[in-house]
């Protein structure tokens, strides 16, 4: 109607135009004819031609009359040389001068179809590519008023295509024309072949903005009857129909809910365009889904939505199987339910998983897809299919994916994560939807969630701030809802189409509160009575009054208790919620009760939680992918408490342990002897002292007082006392160390040369631990320290009852018992084995063989050692006498290689000699060689310095032995050395006076091997 208006509006204008025109030219002709005689012009030079109607023969009378058909016929002639101009210039390019010339012909002739016409072509074809050519389709529409039956017929075609770039600016417009057009016959002036799918085109665009609902109907039924027609009419001419129109029809079959219509036209798509491989594709793809509707449609009309007792035990058994993560059993059993009761949602739902899990993913997508045709509003599935198609697909299907996750969040706006999906999946196509989301997520969901820092550097990326607007929040439809008593049904589907396709939530609550008094404790209407509330600002507290209501009719509903528990999870009372839903196998609830128990530093039960969860949900669970960086992170945690509880049980372990060490470390002194032979003199000399000094003559009390104290003889306090001044000191000590004076006395120096025995081990790099690995030195310390535990005792005895005498007494001959015989003994033993060396021939061979092989020798041929005679013991430490054969083995060697002929060899006798006159044994170690250098006992006794006789000289004398060299036959000559040898009888005495002796000629540690010349 508009349209016509604005029409008549145009003609009116042309009209009017013409009628001015008109009545100047009339009375400018009139104005002429009137006018007074002028004065005399000059005619017009014409140089090329003559003005019709004026005759040359009377250029000269001075009046000339001007006929009104004379300036008409100029001004056709100045019009046509525009027109002319024009068509020229457009030939040429010249897209202004066209312009310009076509509008100085309208100029003259307002209106002129043919003008109008060509300036709208030029306009079209000077305007840029992309651009709106709105002056070109001004020029085009007047057509429309000045020739309507005419050049417009022809011309429509063009309005239309025009239009069509200028987006929704003529859509109107463009519909109305298209409309006429369509309304032709076949085959009519300006009529195209594909008009109906333009104007179907136009009405499915229509529909899209309209606001009302039988509007948008109606708008989808033309182009429907549309497209129809025009499939008939390329039918009759035996042609194809354009690819474009028939996914236009099947994409209007599928809002206008006609499966049947739709599935038929998807088969001529794959019949008629084989060949568009991605048409084909996509025409299988909604063959599936629409057959799956079908076949739900078909399935409920038979079963009514009520699985049987069979289908709903085999589904307890997949659901059970599933949560084992046995995917073979819970497919078989899923299956078995769904193959018993088609019409079972969950069992579709729950199958769908299986197949997903198994990476079967067309079979997942049918599953989800069957669930979700006969339960529309179960966010899970929607949730499940999103995410499959999100995460598997690279890209593939956003659309499909954005589609279903766009509907869960529309179901259970409290699952804020979605919001994130949703914005990585808009970010693809979409930058401000997808701000939108991410700025969302950050906004509602919580302070700890680990996708917060991702969503922050996608807005970053995107690099554009957007209105934040609250999006559109329907609440779900009850999953019971096709159990209900009929009537019941139809309030809550009513109620929900008032508020989620209409907005009327007032009016929604309205009708669920009449369905109340008739359905006071039905737990369906009372959870939709909580959604409906819960998506307005402000009462929430009512949803949860609802929702308890329905708790109190029914308490094991698990997506109460956990919508509860998600508007709660601050409170014990919303973790009491969820752990309920947990239990009732509430995935999601699952996780945050894990996440609470996580934030609340119940790092164990929230472990095993999150555990349950990884095990019972699966990859596209809407927090699966929070879960695994939950997981990484608590085993991080784990991982750092196990090693600090670790660092610390060793600390802990490590001071016992350190006691034990400190006990079983270090080395007992026949252990130092084994490991340092060369600290003997040193070692002998202090066990010296200790036999001598300690236990001969001092400790030899300790058991004559013990008796005494024990027989309560009349002088044992004054002995007793005289004890403790030997064994400690005197009573006077300074009162800030209350041991100094015990540590003067008997017992001091004791413990002065057990210190000085642990400082020779450390200097031959040895710990000794006598008081735990020496059985000797540990009973010794042991008894001294019994007894100086006693020492206030044993100084002041009288002040003592008698049963502490006793005791005193007791430790005093236990003391004596092993310090006065025990340790004497132990310790003579240990000097003897010291000071007492036995020389054999298996000693003999083995200082020759380190002096044989040292690299003075390695180029001299030397033959093997002769050596005769047993040998005997002699008094001497044993390294002294290794060094002393060693220096006079090698000088020997050393001579025989510089003047005896090869091989060079030495033999060695040892014999023992009898003084007849004293009958003293002595061992003579007689070493030969053939050497003929010369060499006297006067050169040995004058220490030899060059060739290092000196130091053995010196290690000679200090055991009163001696050295000489005397003429062997067989031999050039033989060096003896001759030691006292000793019986059995006098090993005792020679073990207690070598180390007296040697203490007396300074032996110590600085003694070392000499090395030869």
């Amino acid at each position: 109607m508009n349209h016509v208006d604005e029409r008549a509006r145009r003609w009116g204008r042309g009209v009017g135009s013409a009628l001015a025109l008109w009545v100047l030219t009339v009375m400018a002709v009139t104005a002429v004819d009137a006018a007074p005689p002028r004065d005399t012009l000059p005619p017009p030079e014409t140089t090329g031609g003559e003005l019709p109607g004026v005759d040359d023969s009377e250029s000269g009378d001075p009046e000339v009359e001007v006929d009104p058909l004379t300036l008409e016929q100029q001004r056709e002639v100045e019009f046509a040389d525009h027109l002319g101009r024009a068509k020229r210039a457009m030939q040429q390019r010249r897209w202004s001068e066209a312009i310009d010339e076509y509008s100085a012909a309208l100029d003259i002739h307002d209106g002129d179809p043919e003008a109008l016409r060509g300036r709208a072509h030029v306009h079209k074809r000077a305007n840029p590519p992309g651009r709106c050519p709105r002056l070109a389709i001004e020029d085009l529409t007047l057509l429309e008023v000045y020739d309507p039956r005419g050049l417009w017929l022809s011309e429509r075609e063009n309005a239309v295509a025009w239009m069509g770039e200028c987006e929704n600016v003529y859509a109107k417009e463009r519909l109305d024309i298209a409309e006429e057009l369509a309304g032709l016959d076949v085959g009519a002036l300006g009529r195209p072949d594909d008009i109906r799918v333009t104007a179907a085109q136009l009405h499915a665009a229509e529909a899209e903005v309209a606001r009302v609902e039988q509007q948008q109907h109606r708008h989808l039924a033309a182009a429907v009857a549309h497209l129809d027609a025009y499939r008939q009419e390329c039918r009759a001419r035996e042609a194809v129909p354009k690819l474009a129109a028939l996914e236009l029809e099947g994409a209007l079959h599928r809002r206008l809910e006609q499966p049947q219509e739709a599935v038929a036209v998807y088969e001529r798509i794959l019949v008629l365009h084989p060949d568009e491989l991605e048409a084909a594709r996509d025409a299988k793809k909604w063959i599936d889904e629409l057959q799956i509707q079908l076949a739900v449609a078909e399935i409920q009309e038979l079963q009514g939505g009520r699985p049987t007792p069979a289908a709903e035990a085999a589904y307890d058994r997949g659901l059970r199987a599933l949560r084992r993560r046995d995917l073979a059993t819970a497919r078989s059993e899923l299956e078995i339910a769904v193959g018993d009761s088609p019409w079972y949602p969950r069992a579709h739902y729950y199958l769908g998983e299986v197949y997903a899990r198994s990476e079967d993913f067309p079979a997942a997508i049918e599953s989800f897809k069957r669930a979700i045709a006969m339960e529309r509003y179960d966010y899970a599935t929607h949730m499940a299919l999103g995410l499959l198609y999100k995460k598997e697909f690279s890209g593939a299907e956003d659309e499909q994916a954005r589609t279903h996750l766009d509907m869960a969040l529309r179901l259970r706006p409290d699952l804020h994560v979605l919001r994130f999906h949703l914005g990585e999946l808009y970010a693809r196509s979409d930058k401000e939807q997808a701000i939108e989301h991410f700025r969302d997520y950050l906004e509602f969901a919580d302070a700890d969630e680990p996708k917060r820092e991702a969503a922050r550097e996608a807005i970053a990326a995107l690099q554009r701030e957007v209105e934040e607007d609250v999006p559109f929040v329907p609440p779900p439809l009850p999953s019971d809802v096709g159990r209900l008593d009929p009537e019941l049904h139809r309030l809550i589907s009513e109620a929900y189409v008032l508020g989620a396709e209409h907005g009327e939530w007032d009016r929604a609550e309205t009708l669920l509160l009449r369905a109340r008094e008739k359905f006071p404790r039905e737990t369906a209407l009372l959870n939709m009575l909580a959604q409906v509330v819960y998506v307005q600002d402000g009462r929430q507290g009512q949803a949860r009054v609802y929702w308890d209501e329905s708790l109190a009719v029914d308490p094991n509903q698990m997506e109460v208790h956990e919508r509860l528990g998600l508007m709660l999870a601050d409170s014990k009372e919303g973790r009491s919620h969820l752990r309920t839903a947990a239990e009732l196998g509430s995935v999601i609830a699952r996780y945050r009760v894990a996440k609470l128990l996580w934030d609340n530093l119940e790092l164990w039960a929230a472990s095993e939680q999150l555990d349950i969860y990884l095990r019972e949900a699966g990859p596209y669970d809407v927090y699966w992918d929070a879960a695994q960086e939950l997981r990484g992170h608590m085993d991080a945690v784990f991982l750092k408490i196990y090693l600090a509880m670790g660092v610390g049980s060793l600390i802990l372990l490590s001071i016992p342990l350190a006691l034990i060490w400190r006990r079983v470390r270090g080395a007992s002194l026949p252990q130092l002897l084994e490991r340092s032979p060369t600290c003997f003199p040193e070692v002998a000399r202090i066990l010296s002292l200790i036999r001598h000094e300690i236990l001969k003559h001092n400790t030899a009390f300790l058991s004559d007082v013990g008796r005494a104290l024990e027989l309560d003889e009349p002088d044992a306090e004054a002995r007793a006392t005289l004890l403790a001044r030997r064994l400690f000191g005197d009573d006077v000590e300074p009162e800030h160390d209350p041991h100094r004076g015990e540590r003067r006395g008997i017992h001091g120096r004791f413990l002065g040369y057990v210190a000085e025995l642990e400082q020779v081990a450390r200097a031959h790099g040895v710990t000794l631990n006598l008081r735990r690995k020496d059985p000797t030195f540990k009973a010794m310390l042991r008894a001294f320290d019994d007894v100086a535990a006693k020492a206030k005792w044993l100084r002041h005895p009288g002040g003592l009852r008698a049963s502490k005498k006793l005791e005193l007494a007791k430790v005093l001959l236990r003391a004596g018992d092993v310090l006065g015989r025990r340790a004497f003994d132990r310790l003579s033993e240990v000097i003897q084995r010291l000071c007492i060396a036995r020389v054999d021939p298996e000693f003999i061979a083995s200082v020759y063989e380190q002096v044989a092989t040292e690299d003075k020798f390695a180029t001299v041929q030397i033959a093997p050692l002769s050596i005769e005679g047993q040998g005997e013991q002699v008094r001497i430490f044993r390294t002294d006498l290794h060094d002393i054969l060693a220096n006079v083995l090698r000088n020997s060697l050393m001579s025989s290689a510089m003047y005896a002929q090869p091989p060079i060899g030495l033999g060695v006798e040892l014999a023992t000699e009898i003084d007849d006159i004293t009958g003293l044994s002595t061992l003579a170690i007689r070493i030969k060689d053939h050497s003929p250098e010369r060499l006297t006992s006067e050169m040995l006794r004058g220490r030899y310095v060059e060739r290092g006789m000196g130091i053995t000289a010196d290690l000679l004398s200090r055991y009163d032995g001696s050295i000489a060299v005397e003429p062997e036959a067989g031999w050039e000559k033989a060096v003896v050395l001759r030691f006292f040898a000793l019986d059995e009888d006098e090993d005792e005495d020679a073990a207690t006076d070598a180390p007296a002796r040697a203490d007396e000629v300074g032996v110590g540690p600085a003694t070392a091997s000499p090395l030869g010349a």
